[in-house]
């Protein structure tokens, strides 16, 4: 049975002087609801998961790639005791690019790449970018003990990156994302008639992606948002649909609570400001919207964030090489 922690946050250590972290849960362990503003991937080698994230359940297997978006409140099971790489990254100071904020949210809430289903040549690829990484970010540094007394079970930390190596890595993360959200139609079940129609009007729906992101707090409709990119309501509701995943309505209230999600980061905001902010009409409409979205009213969920309450640190955490 896996060892259950009875805390409600896992505590992200980035590496010295960096805001990325990578490191190999080798142990057995279960992990309850938390999230972070860091995004989140996990690699089983020898061992699934089973994750779930906003309501949804994700079963990663040997090879899989899972990356959970930032903000997104998620429970980790492990079934079995094997070894799993995790990649913890601030994105905080890139979210503000356009492309990345649209990729996040194609994504949303998280991004599930299978090895037994994904393109071979594609799997390939994006394996490469985390191998890169891992060793950008293990090199040869040796390993400074944080505790002598601990032996397998230790938390091993390990001298700065190399100069630019940091850089280096979230380039390399930021490909492994632009890849992602650009080709998500291959890590989606969809039609195949479904996916061409959708391909043919990507560009503009990119474009009204981009527009719904500058103007979602203000009252938006389906008719004004189809007349804007040409379309006619229906057709424009079913091509959206195929693109996003979800309706436009939804995508527009899921929107404003991501954009609540980071507000509920800051202690100083009440959560009748943070309704208003994210274009929510009445505090009541935005606490009945976020907890079906997130199975937690705004309360309870700001006190799920980790830089304002810190698990201590976990000893089935081991920064060492596979």
């Amino acid at each position: 049975m896996g060892r259950q922690y009875s805390c409600n946050k896992e505590n992200v250590q980035h590496k010295i002087n960096t805001s990325f972290r990578m490191f190999i849960n080798r142990l057995h362990a279960d992990f309850p609801p938390h999230w972070h503003t860091d995004i989140e991937m996990i690699i089983p080698q020898e061992a699934p998961y089973k994750v779930i994230c906003a309501n949804q359940t994700y079963h990663v297997e040997i090879g899989d790639i899972l990356l959970i978006c930032p903000a997104v409140i998620h429970e980790i099971f492990s079934p079995y005791p094997g070894t799993r790489v995790y990649i913890q990254a601030d994105f905080s100071g890139v979210i503000t690019l356009k492309d990345m904020d649209k990729a996040f949210r194609l994504m949303s809430p998280a991004l599930h790449i299978k090895k037994s289903s994904c393109p071979p040549e594609i799997y390939d690829y994006l394996r490469g970018r985390i191998d890169k990484i891992m060793k950008l970010y293990f090199g040869s540094a040796p390993a400074l003990h944080m505790n002598e007394k601990e032996e397998d079970e230790s938390v091993i930390a390990f001298t700065e990156l190399d100069p630019f190596g940091e850089l280096e890595i979230y380039s390399l993360l930021m490909q492994f994302i632009a890849f992602c959200a650009k080709n998500i139609s291959l890590f989606r079940d969809s039609d195949s008639s479904g996916s061409s129609t959708t391909f043919k009007n990507s560009t503009s729906l990119s474009n009204i992606c981009t527009y719904i992101s500058e103007h979602f707090t203000e009252n938006l409709s389906l008719e004004c948002i189809a007349s804007h990119a040409g379309f006619s309501k229906y057709y424009f509701e079913r091509i959206f649909s195929d693109y996003t995943g979800m309706t436009f309505y939804q995508y527009l209230q899921q929107m404003r609570i991501n954009h609540a999600k980071s507000l509920l980061s800051n202690p100083e905001l009440s959560v009748t400001d943070i309704s208003y902010q994210a274009g929510f009409t009445s505090c009541t409409a935005f606490t009945r919207a976020f907890k079906k979205s997130t199975g937690y009213p705004p309360s309870q969920f700001r006190t799920l964030n980790e830089e304002q309450h810190p698990l201590s640190a976990n000893p089935h955490f081991t920064d060492i090489k596979l």
